[in-house]
């Protein structure tokens, strides 16, 4: 794409000479030769005062009024400009949005794997899923896709109606409704937002709330999958009277994503084969079971909730004792959340339980790794689990360098 061709779309004016984009940026720090900078605004930052490091990068900017320096494209509003580019881009293709308070992420990959059958498939990134990670995302994505599959994200009220209404879905997923975020929103009222600019059906869980707010909309998801059994790093389901082994240790919740998924695929019309199914692996940092030197390693590092921990303390406790180690969960209502988690301690009665912060958690000790590896026995499973924001992936590798990975 070229920056006349961009200056076009979003109704700019291009100064400066044309040339080819070779990718599309929000960060200023990332920018390369030929890429194209975004000068985007915030509370607390305005993209324009870095428009001249990204011109001594050699990239482009977009911003909203002339500037001196290499090509630029003036817009009346930066942010919009963006939306409109990206939706632009993927006009022809069948959306899918995906929403929920757990397994947004691990739904989308299932999905996108399944539809690379059927066409060219363009996905959100990793958790990319604001109106800025959507948006970048498609941009430096594949060019005329068939589909795209695209995570939708809540850091505010009101921000998944805006994305659901810029790139209008043609289907939609809602994985769940749970405690993520509920400090500070209606968790079912912003997620069933997504359903008054979705073309077709929403498919969800059943749930009561979201059934009254999704109306005639709603389609509960399909159940494929009778019969769950491990066996060493293996799932083994039963579907459509097939046994069928599943790569990774795969809890309730991760099967509901694919059931979730697989019903998609039927409400497009679209078919599956077991052979779709038998290289899917879960996302990183959702649930990923390792092995070193005789203990078990479970990574669930990319977030927590009540119903996470749940669903990671459920299927460890089946395989052998279980050690927690647990950061704080943010943006979560804690009004009930302590007698929630003394629920699931109380249910699962781990061997023991580390926590990086004192006073979260109403049980636990102070994680230290000399208390830790003096606590812990060969054939233990260690759960590693906490909000993103504590970074929860360097006490895995610490933990991880202590046992001899």
């Amino acid at each position: 794409m070229k920056l006349s061709e961009v200056a076009r779309i979003v109704d700019g004016s291009l100064q400066g000479p044309d040339a080819e984009v070779a990718h599309f940026r929000s960060d200023s720090r990332e920018c390369k030769k030929g890429e194209l900078f975004f000068a985007l605004k915030g509370e607390n930052f305005d993209g324009h005062e870095f428009v001249s490091d990204v011109y001594k990068s050699g990239a482009f900017a977009v911003v909203d009024h002339e500037i001196h320096g290499s090509s630029h494209i003036v817009v009346k509003d930066v942010r919009t400009s963006l939306l409109e580019l990206s939706r632009w881009k993927i006009k022809n293709a069948f959306k899918i949005a995906i929403t929920g308070s757990t397994g947004k992420t691990t739904t989308k990959e299932i999905l996108a794997s399944l539809l690379k059958r059927h066409g060219k498939v363009c996905k959100t990134i990793g958790n990319m899923n604001t109106h800025v990670g959507v948006s970048l995302s498609i941009l430096n994505g594949i060019d005329d896709p068939d589909f795209c599959v695209i995570e939708i994200g809540a850091r505010f009220p009101g921000d998944i109606a805006e994305i659901a209404m810029i790139f209008e879905p043609d289907l939609s997923i809602i994985t769940s409704i749970g405690s993520s975020h509920s400090a500070f929103m209606d968790v079912a009222k912003e997620k069933s937002s997504i359903s008054k600019w979705t073309k077709g059906v929403v498919i969800y869980d059943g749930n009561e709330k979201l059934k009254q707010l999704i109306g005639c909309k709603g389609k509960i998801f399909t159940r494929y999958i009778d019969e769950v059994k491990y066996s060493g790093l293996e799932t083994h389901v039963a579907i459509v009277n097939y046994e069928l082994a599943l790569s990774g240790i795969w809890g309730n919740g991760q099967i509901r994503d694919m059931e979730m998924a697989l019903s998609a695929m039927n409400e497009m019309n679209l078919s599956w084969s077991m052979n779709d199914l038998k290289d899917l692996s879960l996302p990183n940092g959702r649930m990923n079971f390792e092995i070193v030197n005789n203990y078990t390693i479970v990574n669930d590092t990319y977030n927590a909730s009540p119903e996470s921990l749940y669903n990671t303390a459920e299927v460890a406790s089946k395989m052998g004792q279980v050690v927690w180690v647990l950061a704080p969960m943010e943006e979560i209502r804690v009004d009930t959340l302590k007698r929630r988690l003394m629920e699931i301690f109380d249910e699962f009665h781990p061997k023991a339980v580390f926590t990086t912060k004192n006073g979260f958690y109403p049980f636990g000790h102070p994680y230290t790794l000399e208390r830790f590896l003096n606590t812990i026995n060969p054939g233990d499973i260690i759960i590693v689990k906490g909000s993103r924001v504590y970074k929860m992936e360097k006490i895995l590798g610490e933990i991880r360098r202590a046992l001899g990975a």
